[in-house]
């Protein structure tokens, strides 16, 4: 069993979170977005997650009014504004169709969710719902690119602790002064002579898979050129 270091959601995620209610006026939805410079926001009721207002959800509003195109005149232009009823509400404009992450996820999983699903961040709650009409979640926090992004903050000396001690160490096995272990800006420089080819391949692989690694230099030498190891599945 390895120990590899694993940062969590828990432990980046921004819980000082700007979210509306769900009775929030369009005025209030749009107020908020520009204080946060944000462009969407959980609708709340309490703690209970009910949804996820966006600007694309307000600019929607548009597309249901009878607008004429814009009239010129001379060297100005105006711009007809939709009429926004006045009774709608966050409720009314926001999705239920939310992407989320629990606080035990890994970083590496929920940066994977956003590329995935092509979003900036995901709100962080304590049991992600499918249907959070059914079953609203508790909100937690939300976590951001920016957020997901710390763990490249890692101090060098830290990794290449990690890489002696838990990847050569512990994993494979081998005498510490067999591999040299240097890390400068996140790049992890590997150097000496292992017994296998496939060491080799081991020691580099699970060095580029910590958290923190930008890079891996691969400068190991190995006595025995066994088989090529399938990185893929290790």
């Amino acid at each position: 069993m390895t120990t590899l270091r694993r940062t969590l959601v828990g432990e980046v995620m921004t819980t000082d979170v700007e979210a509306v209610g769900p009775d929030a006026s369009v005025a209030q939805v749009v107020a908020a977005l520009r204080r946060r410079g944000v462009r969407a926001l959980p609708v709340v009721d309490g703690e209970l997650l009910l949804g996820v207002v966006s600007e694309a959800d307000v600019l929607r509003l548009a597309e249901h009014d009878d607008v004429e195109p814009p009239v010129v005149h001379r060297r100005r232009r105006w711009q007809h504004r939709p009429e926004v009823p006045p009774h709608t509400r966050a409720r009314d404009l926001m999705t239920t169709e939310v992407v989320a992450v629990d606080p035990g996820t890994g970083v590496a999983e929920a940066a994977r969710t956003m590329a995935a699903h092509r979003l900036g961040w995901l709100p962080v709650v304590d049991e992600p719902a499918a249907d959070l009409a059914e079953r609203p979640p508790r909100l937690r926090g939300v976590v951001g690119r920016a957020d997901l992004l710390r763990v490249f903050e890692r101090p060098d000396d830290d990794l290449a602790r990690e890489v002696r001690d838990e990847v050569l160490g512990r994993i494979l096995l081998l005498d510490p002064g067999q591999v040299t272990v240097t890390a400068a800006g996140g790049v992890v420089t590997l150097e000496g002579r292992v017994s296998t080819h496939a060491d080799a391949v081991v020691a580099v692989a699970l060095t580029r898979r910590l958290e923190g690694v930008v890079d891996v230099v691969d400068h190991l030498g190995h006595d025995v050129d066994e088989r090529t190891v399938d990185v893929k599945s290790l």
